[in-house]
Formats: C-alpha cells, structure tokens, sequence
C-alpha cells in the first residue's frame, strides 16, 4: 500500500491583485515539500483548510476522518506562530504571524497525535509541535537573544547556512550515525523559548544554543526540525554539504508504515469476544 501524507496547508489572505484573485484567500504547499514526500514512495496530499468562522464549516467532515485517510502529518513552515496561542503577548506587530493559521495547525496535530499517527514539522511547525504540548518562543532571535548568529536573512533565504549540532543519545544522533555538527538551512528568527511539557531537544546550534529540534518523549513518532530539508534536496553548488534529508524523510515514512501495519492486522484479527 502506498502511504497517503497529508501537508498543511499554508495560507494567503490577501493575495497580490497581480494573480487576478481579489478577496480570496489561497491555500498552497510549497513544491519541494512535496517534491520530498513523493522521492520517497509517497504520496503527498494537502489538506484543505476551513475557516470555522465560515457558514460552509457547520457540514464539515470532522478531523478524525481526514487523520484516518491519511497515514502521517508533515507541518510545513511560513509565517510566525501568534503569541496567544501560546498565553504571550505580542511584543511587536510584525510578529502577530497568523492565529487562524494556528487553531487549524494545532487541531490537525492533536488529532493526528492522538490517533498514534507521525508527525514531522518543519520550522513553524517544529515550533508549533512545541506549543501544543505547552511550551513558549523567543519571539525574535536578533533582539531577544544576544549574541545569536544570524538564523534568517530574507535576502539570501535558503542559501543561509549554519551548523546544528544532535544532542548525544538523540534519535536524530542515533538516526545519522554521530552527533558531530552538520550543515543546514536557517530561515527563522523565532525559536523554542521554555519547552513543551514531554519534549526533548535533539539539536541545537552549537554557536549559540538556539534549539534546532525537538522531539516528544511519547510512544508515537513526533518531530520537529528549524531547519529546511525540503531545500536540501536539489542537486547543485548551494546544497553541497547540506545534511542529507533522505535519512529524516525514510525514518518518518517507516513509523507510518508501521503505524499502518498494525492498524490493518488489528482489524484483520480483531480479538474474540469471550
């Protein structure tokens, strides 16, 4: 069986008047996000958003049935997580990022974790997997965390590099077979602040101690990455020496599998009654 992954969706509110669709709301995936999943056997799905404020939410499919269409949740990146959503305040109005974005994100994520299904978030969502389960975020690196190294420039994107370093005993140490610094991609100026209760850190820029990922403690395969392994996939000069993303996407798709597995033997056999 071919493994269904759904992505969620990223959202434009007010669309440029240049793409002929005023007053319409977008939802898109970034195709290298895609472009990873379906290297690897995959299939990958978006999965739609319905705004809950919006007469067309009431007859709405419930989210357990899109989790149990599909076989694992990746979380892509974008725009800043709302500083409500985690009980902040907003210190500055370029960071209100999108709360809407965020109830859609997180109800997707508690229900995918509920059912025992992986999920692999990437940058925003890494930092979202660290919301759900409580925890906090440096609103801005630069101004917030003295002494950081540079982890976003807008004019470079993903040509930014810096080396994370995994944390000793780490699934992710373990997954690459060391714990000595790698290169990656950086497009982020917020971060992990307090962790999220059950969450572990795995990587963490060796320079400055900003946390490069985390990973919850519980039985089922949850994991979130800064970084961009989407953008490590093209072959050419920029990604030379980039970590390698092959092993995160296989590790990722095998808990699915497995997940899957002993979903379909479980109602294959189910136990007699006595």
């Amino acid at each position: 069986m071919t493994l269904r992954i759904g992505i969620s969706a990223r959202l434009l509110h007010d669309p440029p008047p240049g793409l002929g669709l005023p007053q319409k709301r977008l939802q898109f995936l970034e195709s290298s996000m895609a472009h990873w999943i379906m290297a690897h056997g995959a299939i990958a799905l978006m999965v739609p958003f319905i705004d809950e404020e919006s007469p067309l939410s009431v007859n709405r499919a419930p989210v357990s049935d899109i989790v149990d269409l599909l076989d694992g949740l990746v979380l892509q990146g974008g725009i800043d997580i709302c500083p409500e959503s985690y009980g902040g305040t907003l210190a500055d109005p370029a960071w209100a990022g999108d709360a809407i974005r965020d109830r859609y994100e997180l109800a997707l994520l508690r229900a995918f974790i509920e059912a025992g299904k992986p999920v692999l978030g990437i940058c925003r969502g890494a930092q979202l997997i660290n919301v759900c389960f409580g925890g906090t975020l440096v609103q801005d690196i630069p101004s917030m965390r003295a002494g950081a190294l540079v982890h976003q420039d807008t004019h470079r994107y993903d040509r930014l590099m810096h080396e994370v370093q995994f944390v000793v005993g780490s699934s992710l140490a373990q997954l690459y077979g060391d714990d000595r610094p790698h290169q990656v991609t950086s497009i982020h100026h917020q971060c992990v602040d307090r962790l999220g209760d059950g969450l572990e850190v795995e990587a963490l820029s060796p320079v400055d101690g900003i946390v490069e990922a985390i990973r919850h403690r519980g039985p089922s395969f949850v994991l979130g990455v800064q970084w961009h392994p989407e953008f490590h996939l093209t072959p050419g000069e920029e990604t030379q020496g980039l970590l390698d993303s092959g092993p995160m996407m296989s590790a990722f798709l095998k808990a699915a599998r497995g997940r899957a597995d002993r979903h379909r033997a479980k109602t294959a056999h189910p136990q007699t009654a006595h």
